[in-house]
């Protein structure tokens, strides 16, 4: 499994930008077939790759840093960094390491529908991404070890339990989309591509 490097809210930034250069170049100008052409059953396409990141990374995501961030702040719990996730955490976001090299099937709730509108989801990928940027700043200066977030894709039960810091979340976003780009110039190099 390859080693979680430490953080600062600059390489947290550097991630969140790589990846939004990223769906701009892989995602961009394609026509419908294409965002959802499926190189195999079972297979995502580039369009339910970047949903299925719209439905993890969205509103209840954002909203979950956005307090945590508000209430590591208004308890002044700073730090400067660079911040290493636990070990348990660091197995997590190291599994997501692109290239893929373990599959994990998504729960259902986090797949994307087969048929997507290019422009209308990459949109919503590029506003996440702005809104996760702005989050990372606002950290600046905090302690994102000691900042425990919920994980809202967790059971609602779970979730107060199953805490996770904040640097151990936003370094499993950034990771886990870098996975689906991965996977997404796969399917763009695949010779059968439609043209």
């Amino acid at each position: 499994m390859p080693d979680v490097p430490a953080h600062t809210t600059v390489s947290l930034l550097e991630a969140i930008d790589a990846n939004t250069q990223r769906a701009r170049t892989l995602a961009s100008g394609l026509s419908r077939q294409q965002f959802n052409w499926q190189p195999a059953a079972g297979v995502w396409s580039i369009g339910q790759n970047l949903g299925h990141l719209n439905i993890l990374d969205g509103k209840a995501s954002l909203e979950a840093i956005r307090t945590s961030v508000a209430q590591g702040r208004a308890a002044g719990c700073t730090g400067t960094g660079p911040f290493r996730c636990g070990v348990v955490a660091a197995k997590f976001v190291g599994s997501q390491m692109p290239p893929v090299t373990r599959k994990f099937k998504a729960p259902k709730a986090f797949e994307a529908p087969p048929d997507l509108v290019p422009e209308a989801t990459l949109a919503e990928y590029l506003g996440s991404s702005a809104e996760l940027r702005e989050l990372v700043k606002s950290a600046d200066g905090l302690d994102l070890t000691r900042i425990r977030t919920i994980l809202p894709a967790l059971p609602a039960l779970l979730r107060p339990i199953l805490k996770m810091s904040l640097v151990a979340r936003l370094a499993l976003i950034t990771t886990h989309d870098a996975r689906h780009f991965w996977q997404i110039e796969q399917i763009r190099q695949r010779a059968d591509f439609p043209k």
